[in-house]
């Protein structure tokens, strides 16, 4: 804690949760992250700001363990309605039962992801307005592109993508709802997966925030692991956590979750799948 301290040396700060949308005032410092959670906020970095967020994340169902080692996301703030973002989330996969499905063969194996390039924009941003604009959310696109690291990789598919609305209507100063669609083409999927999520944000005080989101996915064609037949796949999961600010330009997280359906024949239904992460958000500069 003395070591965050001393990053910055402003005397008098105000700090603000993500998504706690109080008015702007004199010397305030927006600290607005896109962890935890699998949602991504709708909120723009202003021009000018660097932004640093990092998480470890342990998952677990039977037979496997995955790590996120971890998961690194750089933000830049390059117009007050458009940010760029730099990526990368290789996952270390842990087989209790070798040879065991659905398991793979190896005891240890390293997944690494493709390198997503990307960038949000803000389309439009009525929140906080008046009483009659309330219904109107505050609305970002988000797009990504995945360059491959490794030769299968590039063989696989060339190139990743991802496309992504982000929304979040405020209800009250301290409460807020975010949802999320989007369209995600992985280096194996000829067809991409479908992403949905719905979060709740709660922000009792501007250090303090807690959230719940419903985050799943939908692949109209998926392949089955044994028979290589397809089907459509609906994976639905469920998270929560909170955040503590404890500078005006670092935030630390926690977040757990499970997962509630899956309709892969192996996994026959819930898949008792948890996982439990931690996370830390670095504002690096701002104007």
């Amino acid at each position: 804690m003395g070591m965050l301290a001393n990053l910055v040396s402003d005397s008098i700060w105000t700090i603000h949760q993500p998504d706690a949308h109080h008015h702007a005032e004199e010397n305030e410092i927006w600290l607005s992250a896109d962890r935890p959670g699998a949602g991504t906020g709708s909120e723009v970095l202003k021009k000018g700001f660097i932004q640093w967020e990092t998480g470890f994340e342990v998952a677990h169902i039977p037979g496997l363990h995955y790590m996120a080692l971890p998961a690194t996301l750089f933000r830049f703030g390059v117009h007050n309605r458009v940010e760029l973002r730099l990526e990368y989330a290789g996952v270390l996969v842990i087989n209790d039962h070798p040879n065991s499905i659905p398991a793979t063969s190896d005891e240890y194996a390293y997944a690494p992801s493709p390198l997503y390039i990307g960038a949000k924009f803000l389309l439009c941003d009525h929140h906080g307005g008046s009483l009659d604009q309330k219904w109107i959310p505050r609305t970002a696109l988000m797009l990504n592109v995945g360059a491959p690291l490794t030769p299968s990789q590039a063989k696989q598919m060339p190139v990743a993508g991802t496309v992504d609305l982000l929304f979040e209507n405020e209800v009250t100063e301290w409460l807020s709802i975010g949802y999320d669609i989007g369209a995600n083409w992985y280096e194996w999927a000829p067809t991409p997966d479908i992403f949905a999520s719905l979060g709740i944000n709660f922000e009792p005080t501007d250090l303090l925030g807690f959230f719940i989101e419903s985050f799943n996915t939908f692949d109209t064609d998926a392949i089955n692991l044994v028979t290589g037949k397809r089907y459509t796949l609906y994976d639905i999961n469920l998270d929560f956590g909170l955040t503590y600010a404890v500078h005006p330009r670092v935030q630390l997280d926690v977040n757990a979750g499970f997962n509630l359906y899956n309709s892969e024949p192996i996994l026959s239904g819930p898949t008792h799948f948890a996982f439990f992460g931690l996370g830390i958000t670095w504002l690096i500069w701002h104007p």
